[in-house]
């Protein structure tokens, strides 16, 4: 499936780039854009300019540039979808997907077929062993038809069976729903009880399956297809987004059974993560839902390694507006073990006293000895490389004043990158002085502000002087999309750019947005071209004296060459030193 471009175009006019950024990263006005500390790099000072009358961002330090999509892919690290699914919930718009050539990513009719397959093999004559489980986990026949759950019978070709002879090898490969020896497919779940998967669509994508008998692994999931990747999905946030349009809060617990075990208990608002740690993907797709989180773990060695993890994973997209609390069971329990031995009420009076995201990391603080100054100087190397991965600017500081006070110093002064030092911006609002750039490149940022104020300069015959000289290929592939379509977003311009240096040079005139007037637009091209044309010339003068100190080198024969060739006349003097050029003897 796919997105219309159309419907790209409609979402990027309804949305407003300094609303996405600004409920993300403090803004502040000045001149024309707002401004902010870049999230993508390390920042002291602020360095990224949004440009809301040109619905645009750019970076004079690291260069990252782009739209609203651009930004929300980048800071909250989504798949393309992902972040037009963000900004269009934010936008109260619902995305049309089309059919189309990607259709092979949507998740494969087997897994759907299989899902009913198994459901109906979980009855009382055919899994009494699976009947008995669930009754045991106190799983009600209800429950368990929400959630789909069903059973593998214990045998090698039970669903291939089912199935029948007539599927493509290609597509029993791709449905992740079997093993292969060679040639020969056999079941990949056999004898468990199956929890099966979906995406927040609602499509079926996978499988989890849970050993009856005794036998390694306890728990098995489908492989990663080109529909299912257990670093993106959650079990069970399909069932809580049906039911709830407005979440309050999300409780992720490590498998299926807590989610389910919750359910049951009246705790409908659980999600499981699939075998895997949380990501920051998954902390990425919870808070597009919701703002309050509860990591409530196993109690045991695991479990709070999983803790520590989610802190890690959390860190670089956390916002003020995110609320984390961290629930810890006393060894031996889980979320579904202690629900059914306490109860819903203690359950929640334990999210009620579970401890925030600051504390759990503070506490970790403290287990250093502070008292000594070896303690607080392990203490500050533990949290710095924590704290430094903090893209928010407000909480790495607030962050970063607390470990100060605990460890006595000032972390602030320790947490400049290794190596060679990132190129600062050289004034107050990030811009290059005109000092430190070359004038040439001056004159190419200059152009395209022009073309940004008054697209009709991009037909213009000045540039053709330029034609011929494949250095300048790029300014023919900018004014050949102002000629095609003069109110092109500066996106779209970017995306058709190759060089990086171009795009930071196009976006530095983006963000400038310089205030001309036609006549000077005009003016200011030609002044620009004057220019360019006289570095053409000084680099002739400079490959010449090359030449007649026997200095040259042979790739500055040729462009000497080219530039005396692509003279619109050739002089006498260009015919001799043409026929220099092509001797063999110097």
């Amino acid at each position: 499936m796919s997105i219309p471009t159309s419907f790209i175009d409609q979402l990027l006019d309804q949305t407003d780039i300094v609303d996405v950024v600004g409920r993300r990263i403090p803004l502040n006005k000045k001149g024309s854009n707002f401004w902010c500390q870049c999230p993508f790099h390390d920042d002291s000072n602020p360095s990224m300019a949004v440009n809301q009358d040109k619905q645009f961002f750019y970076c004079f330090v690291c260069q990252e540039s782009g739209n609203a999509i651009h930004f929300i892919r980048r800071y909250e690290n989504l798949e393309f979808v992902d972040a037009i699914e963000t900004l269009a919930s934010a936008a109260g718009m619902t995305v049309p997907y089309e059919n189309n050539r990607l259709e092979k990513s949507k998740p494969s009719g087997l897994v759907e077929k299989a899902v009913k397959f198994y459901q109906g093999n979980l009855n009382e004559k055919t899994a009494p062993k699976a009947v008995e489980y669930l009754k045991d986990r106190k799983i009600t026949g209800a429950t368990a038809k929400k959630f789909n759950i069903g059973y593998a019978q214990d045998k090698w070709d039970g669903l291939l069976n089912h199935f029948g002879s007539d599927i493509p090898i290609k597509e029993l490969d791709e449905s992740g729903l079997f093993s292969r020896k060679d040639d020969r497919f056999y079941d990949r779940f056999r004898g468990r009880v199956i929890f099966p998967i979906r995406n927040i669509k609602g499509d079926f994508i996978a499988m989890g399956g849970r050993i009856i008998d005794e036998g390694e692994p306890k728990y098995l999931n489908s492989p990663e297809t080109s529909f299912f990747n257990k670093s993106n999905e959650l079990f069970g946030l399909y069932e809580v987004k049906e039911r709830e349009k407005n979440i309050a809060s999300l409780i992720v617990v490590e498998g299926y059974m807590d989610v389910i075990g919750l359910y049951e208990h009246g705790i409908k608002n659980a999600v499981a993560t699939l075998g895997t740690a949380v990501t920051p993907n998954h902390v990425s797709k919870i808070m597009r839902y919701t703002n309050k989180i509860f990591f409530a773990f196993d109690g045991d060695l695991a479990g709070g390694k999983a803790a520590w993890k989610a802190v890690e994973n959390t860190f670089p997209i956390i916002r003020e507006d995110i609320n984390i609390h961290f629930v810890f069971f006393e060894q031996g329990h889980d979320p579904d073990s202690y629900i059914n031995e306490h109860g819903s009420k203690a359950f929640q009076k334990l999210l009620d006293e579970s401890i925030s995201l600051s504390s759990f990391f503070l506490s970790k603080v403290k287990e250093f000895n502070l008292e000594t100054l070896e303690g607080r100087a392990q203490a500050a190397a533990f949290a710095i490389p924590i704290i430094n991965k903090i893209n928010n600017s407000v909480i790495k500081e607030v962050y970063a004043n607390e470990i100060s006070k605990l460890c006595g110093m000032d972390i602030k002064t320790m947490d400049a990158p290794k190596g060679p030092e990132i190129k600062k911006a050289e004034s107050d609002n990030a811009m290059r002085s005109n000092a430190n750039i070359p004038v040439r490149v001056k004159a190419v940022i200059n152009i395209f502000s022009a073309l940004l104020a008054f697209p009709a300069i991009a037909h213009e015959s000045i540039f053709d002087e330029l034609k011929d000289d494949p250095k300048f290929n790029f300014l023919f592939v900018i004014l050949d999309l102002y000629r095609q379509t003069p109110d092109i977003k500066p996106s779209r311009v970017i995306e058709s750019l190759e060089s990086d240096q171009i795009k930071g040079y196009f976006s530095e005139a983006v963000v400038a947005g310089l205030e001309l007037s036609e006549k000077n637009a005009f003016k200011l091209v030609n002044d620009c071209m004057d220019i360019l044309l006289k570095n053409q010339k000084d680099r002739e003068q400079t490959l010449k004296d090359k030449y007649n100190v026997r200095s040259i080198t042979p790739a500055e024969r040729r462009d000497l060459q080219q530039i005396i060739l692509k003279k619109q006349e050739i002089t006498d003097d260009d015919r001799n030193w043409l026929k220099k050029l092509s001797s063999k003897q110097d």
